[in-house]
Protein backbone atom coordinates (compact mmCIF):
# COMPACT_ATOMS: atom_id res chain seq x y z
CA UNK A 1 0.00 0.00 0.00
CA UNK A 2 1.08 3.30 -0.71
CA UNK A 3 1.72 6.02 2.07
CA UNK A 4 0.22 9.03 1.91
CA UNK A 5 1.16 12.09 3.51
CA UNK A 6 -1.17 15.23 3.84
CA UNK A 7 0.96 18.58 3.97
CA UNK A 8 0.11 21.81 4.77
CA UNK A 9 1.22 23.09 1.36
CA UNK A 10 -1.39 20.92 -0.91
CA UNK A 11 -4.21 21.94 1.68
CA UNK A 12 -3.78 26.30 0.29
CA UNK A 13 -5.33 24.82 -2.70
CA UNK A 14 -8.79 25.47 -0.73
CA UNK A 15 -8.96 29.18 -0.73
CA UNK A 16 -11.56 30.95 -2.13
CA UNK A 17 -12.86 27.43 -3.23
CA UNK A 18 -17.03 26.47 -2.79
CA UNK A 19 -17.17 23.44 -0.88
CA UNK A 20 -20.39 21.88 0.02
CA UNK A 21 -20.50 19.32 2.93
CA UNK A 22 -23.67 16.60 4.06
CA UNK A 23 -23.75 16.01 7.24
CA UNK A 24 -21.57 18.36 8.06
CA UNK A 25 -23.06 19.78 11.33
CA UNK A 26 -20.97 17.34 13.59
CA UNK A 27 -18.03 14.85 13.39
CA UNK A 28 -16.39 14.17 9.99
CA UNK A 29 -18.22 16.77 8.32
CA UNK A 30 -17.96 19.40 10.62
CA UNK A 31 -14.19 18.81 11.26
CA UNK A 32 -13.79 18.71 7.43
CA UNK A 33 -15.74 22.42 7.50
CA UNK A 34 -13.62 23.73 9.98
CA UNK A 35 -10.41 22.34 8.34
CA UNK A 36 -11.95 24.06 4.76
CA UNK A 37 -12.54 27.38 6.53
CA UNK A 38 -9.45 27.74 8.05
CA UNK A 39 -7.62 27.66 4.57
CA UNK A 40 -9.73 29.97 3.43
CA UNK A 41 -12.68 28.14 1.76
CA UNK A 42 -15.96 29.35 1.66
CA UNK A 43 -18.51 26.13 3.02
CA UNK A 44 -21.99 25.34 3.03
CA UNK A 45 -23.52 22.88 5.50
CA UNK A 46 -26.36 20.56 4.53
CA UNK A 47 -28.09 18.77 7.59
CA UNK A 48 -30.56 18.28 9.15
CA UNK A 49 -29.46 19.66 12.28
CA UNK A 50 -28.42 23.08 13.04
CA UNK A 51 -25.06 24.32 13.61
CA UNK A 52 -23.42 23.91 16.72
CA UNK A 53 -23.10 26.69 18.93
CA UNK A 54 -19.10 27.08 18.30
CA UNK A 55 -20.20 27.27 14.54
CA UNK A 56 -21.77 30.27 13.30
CA UNK A 57 -23.03 31.49 9.75
CA UNK A 58 -21.03 34.12 8.10
CA UNK A 59 -19.73 35.59 4.38
CA UNK A 60 -17.77 32.39 4.28
CA UNK A 61 -20.23 29.37 6.28
CA UNK A 62 -23.63 29.09 5.15
CA UNK A 63 -26.22 26.49 6.25
CA UNK A 64 -28.79 24.85 4.97
CA UNK A 65 -32.08 22.78 6.22
CA UNK A 66 -31.13 19.27 4.33
CA UNK A 67 -32.52 15.70 4.28
CA UNK A 68 -30.65 13.83 1.91
CA UNK A 69 -33.41 11.18 1.73
CA UNK A 70 -35.60 13.82 -0.28
CA UNK A 71 -34.62 14.38 -3.96
CA UNK A 72 -36.12 17.91 -3.69
CA UNK A 73 -34.44 18.91 -0.42
CA UNK A 74 -31.06 18.03 -2.38
CA UNK A 75 -31.69 19.95 -5.17
CA UNK A 76 -32.96 23.09 -3.26
CA UNK A 77 -29.69 22.52 -1.64
CA UNK A 78 -28.03 22.76 -4.90
CA UNK A 79 -29.86 25.44 -6.53
CA UNK A 80 -29.47 27.78 -3.27
CA UNK A 81 -25.67 26.63 -3.39
CA UNK A 82 -25.94 27.96 -7.11
CA UNK A 83 -27.98 31.17 -6.53
CA UNK A 84 -25.50 32.31 -3.61
CA UNK A 85 -22.01 31.34 -5.37
CA UNK A 86 -22.81 31.05 -9.27
CA UNK A 87 -20.48 27.29 -8.41
CA UNK A 88 -19.88 24.71 -6.72
CA UNK A 89 -16.12 23.51 -6.53
CA UNK A 90 -16.03 20.41 -4.67
CA UNK A 91 -18.60 18.60 -2.76
CA UNK A 92 -17.91 16.00 0.45
CA UNK A 93 -21.08 13.40 0.27
CA UNK A 94 -20.54 12.78 3.87
CA UNK A 95 -23.83 12.74 5.79
CA UNK A 96 -24.27 9.20 7.53
CA UNK A 97 -26.39 7.34 10.12
CA UNK A 98 -25.47 4.35 11.60
CA UNK A 99 -27.06 0.69 11.49
CA UNK A 100 -30.79 0.23 11.46
CA UNK A 101 -31.47 -3.78 11.14
CA UNK A 102 -30.07 -6.90 9.35
CA UNK A 103 -32.72 -7.35 7.53
CA UNK A 104 -33.70 -10.68 9.03
CA UNK A 105 -35.51 -9.86 11.76
CA UNK A 106 -39.27 -11.75 12.41
CA UNK A 107 -41.14 -8.41 13.05
CA UNK A 108 -44.42 -9.35 12.04
CA UNK A 109 -48.10 -6.69 11.80
CA UNK A 110 -51.02 -7.07 13.03
CA UNK A 111 -51.81 -9.81 10.18
CA UNK A 112 -49.20 -11.94 11.91
CA UNK A 113 -47.28 -11.11 8.23
CA UNK A 114 -43.53 -9.95 8.15
CA UNK A 115 -42.83 -6.51 7.93
CA UNK A 116 -40.76 -5.08 5.03
CA UNK A 117 -37.21 -3.91 5.66
CA UNK A 118 -36.27 -0.98 7.59
CA UNK A 119 -34.82 1.28 4.56
CA UNK A 120 -33.57 4.17 7.01
CA UNK A 121 -29.98 3.62 6.99
CA UNK A 122 -29.74 2.11 3.10
CA UNK A 123 -31.73 5.42 2.29
CA UNK A 124 -29.57 7.89 4.49
CA UNK A 125 -26.09 6.44 3.90
CA UNK A 126 -26.76 5.07 -0.13
CA UNK A 127 -29.38 6.33 -2.11
CA UNK A 128 -28.40 9.88 -0.13
CA UNK A 129 -25.48 9.51 -1.89
CA UNK A 130 -26.05 8.69 -5.25
CA UNK A 131 -28.70 11.79 -5.23
CA UNK A 132 -25.56 13.60 -4.00
CA UNK A 133 -23.05 12.51 -6.51
CA UNK A 134 -25.23 12.70 -9.65
CA UNK A 135 -26.39 16.70 -8.09
CA UNK A 136 -22.90 17.07 -7.39
CA UNK A 137 -21.29 15.96 -11.19
CA UNK A 138 -23.93 18.11 -12.59
CA UNK A 139 -23.20 21.27 -10.92
CA UNK A 140 -19.52 21.35 -10.55
CA UNK A 141 -19.42 20.61 -13.97
CA UNK A 142 -22.15 23.13 -15.15
CA UNK A 143 -19.97 25.87 -13.60
CA UNK A 144 -16.38 25.04 -14.39
CA UNK A 145 -15.76 28.05 -16.69
CA UNK A 146 -14.56 30.31 -13.70
CA UNK A 147 -11.23 27.38 -12.70
CA UNK A 148 -8.02 27.54 -14.46
CA UNK A 149 -7.47 25.48 -17.09
CA UNK A 150 -7.32 21.71 -16.71
CA UNK A 151 -8.27 22.23 -13.23
CA UNK A 152 -11.41 20.14 -12.14
CA UNK A 153 -13.82 20.36 -9.50
CA UNK A 154 -14.11 16.87 -7.24
CA UNK A 155 -16.80 14.91 -5.35
CA UNK A 156 -15.71 12.71 -2.09
CA UNK A 157 -17.54 9.96 -0.84
CA UNK A 158 -17.53 8.44 2.98
CA UNK A 159 -16.84 4.79 2.71
CA UNK A 160 -15.85 3.51 5.69
CA UNK A 161 -13.16 0.40 6.08
CA UNK A 162 -17.02 -1.13 6.54
CA UNK A 163 -16.74 -0.65 2.91
CA UNK A 164 -14.88 -3.49 2.17
CA UNK A 165 -14.64 -6.48 4.72
CA UNK A 166 -16.69 -8.56 6.78
CA UNK A 167 -18.36 -6.14 9.50
CA UNK A 168 -21.76 -7.71 10.78
CA UNK A 169 -23.83 -4.23 11.51
CA UNK A 170 -26.23 -5.25 8.67
CA UNK A 171 -27.08 -2.78 6.76
CA UNK A 172 -24.52 -0.03 7.57
CA UNK A 173 -22.06 -2.54 5.99
CA UNK A 174 -24.47 -3.04 2.55
CA UNK A 175 -24.45 0.42 2.49
CA UNK A 176 -20.84 1.40 2.85
CA UNK A 177 -19.87 -1.75 0.54
CA UNK A 178 -22.33 0.41 -2.18
CA UNK A 179 -20.68 3.36 -1.77
CA UNK A 180 -17.09 2.12 -2.79
CA UNK A 181 -19.25 0.20 -5.62
CA UNK A 182 -19.59 4.04 -6.91
CA UNK A 183 -15.90 4.56 -7.15
CA UNK A 184 -15.26 1.36 -9.00
CA UNK A 185 -18.70 1.67 -11.10
CA UNK A 186 -18.86 5.07 -12.31
CA UNK A 187 -15.47 6.59 -11.51
CA UNK A 188 -14.66 6.23 -15.24
CA UNK A 189 -18.09 8.21 -17.02
CA UNK A 190 -16.23 11.52 -15.06
CA UNK A 191 -12.86 11.19 -16.20
CA UNK A 192 -11.21 14.12 -17.13
CA UNK A 193 -14.68 15.97 -16.13
CA UNK A 194 -15.48 15.97 -12.40
CA UNK A 195 -12.76 13.70 -9.71
CA UNK A 196 -14.30 11.37 -7.53
CA UNK A 197 -12.79 9.91 -4.80
CA UNK A 198 -13.40 8.39 -1.29
CA UNK A 199 -12.42 7.92 2.11
CA UNK A 200 -12.26 5.06 4.45
CA UNK A 201 -12.00 6.14 7.86
CA UNK A 202 -11.19 2.95 10.66
CA UNK A 203 -13.16 3.86 14.04
CA UNK A 204 -13.18 7.74 14.21
CA UNK A 205 -15.14 9.91 17.00
CA UNK A 206 -18.14 10.96 16.25
CA UNK A 207 -21.73 11.14 17.60
CA UNK A 208 -22.29 7.32 16.30
CA UNK A 209 -20.09 5.65 18.51
CA UNK A 210 -19.09 5.65 21.85
CA UNK A 211 -14.93 6.24 21.72
CA UNK A 212 -14.15 5.62 25.18
CA UNK A 213 -16.06 1.56 24.83
CA UNK A 214 -13.82 0.92 21.90
CA UNK A 215 -10.28 2.17 23.45
CA UNK A 216 -11.44 -0.04 26.49
CA UNK A 217 -11.30 -2.60 24.06
CA UNK A 218 -7.70 -1.38 23.05
CA UNK A 219 -8.39 -0.06 19.78
CA UNK A 220 -7.35 3.19 19.02
CA UNK A 221 -10.17 5.81 17.90
CA UNK A 222 -8.73 8.67 16.01
CA UNK A 223 -10.34 11.98 15.36
CA UNK A 224 -12.66 13.54 13.00
CA UNK A 225 -9.95 16.53 12.30
CA UNK A 226 -7.62 13.05 10.80
CA UNK A 227 -10.19 11.93 8.24
CA UNK A 228 -10.98 16.21 7.38
CA UNK A 229 -7.29 16.16 6.31
CA UNK A 230 -7.70 13.57 3.66
CA UNK A 231 -11.14 15.05 2.39
CA UNK A 232 -9.14 18.23 1.86
CA UNK A 233 -6.42 16.31 0.07
CA UNK A 234 -8.66 14.95 -2.09
CA UNK A 235 -10.32 17.77 -3.06
CA UNK A 236 -6.95 20.03 -4.04
CA UNK A 237 -5.06 17.26 -5.49
CA UNK A 238 -5.36 17.15 -9.08
CA UNK A 239 -3.82 13.92 -9.82
CA UNK A 240 -6.35 12.15 -8.00
CA UNK A 241 -9.36 10.46 -8.97
CA UNK A 242 -10.41 7.07 -8.50
CA UNK A 243 -8.64 6.81 -5.00
CA UNK A 244 -9.62 5.28 -1.73
CA UNK A 245 -7.63 6.71 1.11
CA UNK A 246 -8.05 4.11 4.27
CA UNK A 247 -6.85 6.12 7.37
CA UNK A 248 -6.09 4.65 10.76
CA UNK A 249 -5.10 5.88 14.10
CA UNK A 250 -3.64 9.25 12.26
CA UNK A 251 -2.12 6.92 9.33
CA UNK A 252 -3.14 7.22 5.92
CA UNK A 253 -3.00 4.80 2.77
CA UNK A 254 -4.00 4.79 -0.65
CA UNK A 255 -6.08 1.20 -1.33
CA UNK A 256 -7.52 1.20 -4.65
CA UNK A 257 -4.58 2.05 -6.77
CA UNK A 258 -2.13 -0.21 -4.57
CA UNK A 259 -0.06 -2.55 -5.87
CA UNK A 260 -1.42 -5.90 -6.16
CA UNK A 261 -4.81 -4.20 -6.57
CA UNK A 262 -7.32 -3.11 -4.50
CA UNK A 263 -8.20 -6.90 -2.77
CA UNK A 264 -4.51 -7.09 -1.90
CA UNK A 265 -4.27 -3.94 0.25
CA UNK A 266 -7.69 -4.49 1.46
CA UNK A 267 -6.18 -7.99 2.83
CA UNK A 268 -3.07 -6.66 4.09
CA UNK A 269 -5.42 -3.87 6.10
CA UNK A 270 -6.77 -6.31 8.24
CA UNK A 271 -3.58 -8.44 8.74
CA UNK A 272 -2.15 -5.30 10.32
CA UNK A 273 -4.66 -3.02 11.85
CA UNK A 274 -7.20 -3.81 15.12
CA UNK A 275 -9.75 -6.46 14.36
CA UNK A 276 -13.34 -4.30 13.43
CA UNK A 277 -15.29 -7.33 13.88
CA UNK A 278 -14.32 -8.06 16.90
CA UNK A 279 -15.18 -4.58 17.98
CA UNK A 280 -18.68 -5.05 16.32
CA UNK A 281 -19.42 -8.14 18.19
CA UNK A 282 -18.30 -6.62 21.51
CA UNK A 283 -20.88 -3.24 20.54
CA UNK A 284 -23.55 -6.20 19.66
CA UNK A 285 -22.65 -7.88 23.24
CA UNK A 286 -23.09 -4.77 24.96
CA UNK A 287 -26.36 -3.75 23.32
CA UNK A 288 -24.65 -0.99 21.60
CA UNK A 289 -25.61 -1.56 17.91
CA UNK A 290 -28.56 -3.83 17.19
Amino acid sequence: MAAVQVCDAILEGMKDKVVLITGGASGIGKATAELCLKHGATVIIGDLNSLPSDLETSENLKFIQLDVCSWESQLAAFLQVEDWFGRIDHVFANAGIGPTTDFLNDNLDENGHLTPPDLRTINVNLLGVISTVRLAAYYIQKNSAHRASGELGSIVVNASTASFQNFSAGDYTVTKHGVLGLIHGIGHQLEGKVRLNAVAPSWTASKMIDAAFIEGLGVGVQGPEVVAKSVALLFNDQQRHGDVIYSWEGKYREVNKAEGGFLAAADGILVNSANEEYVVKKLREAKMIG
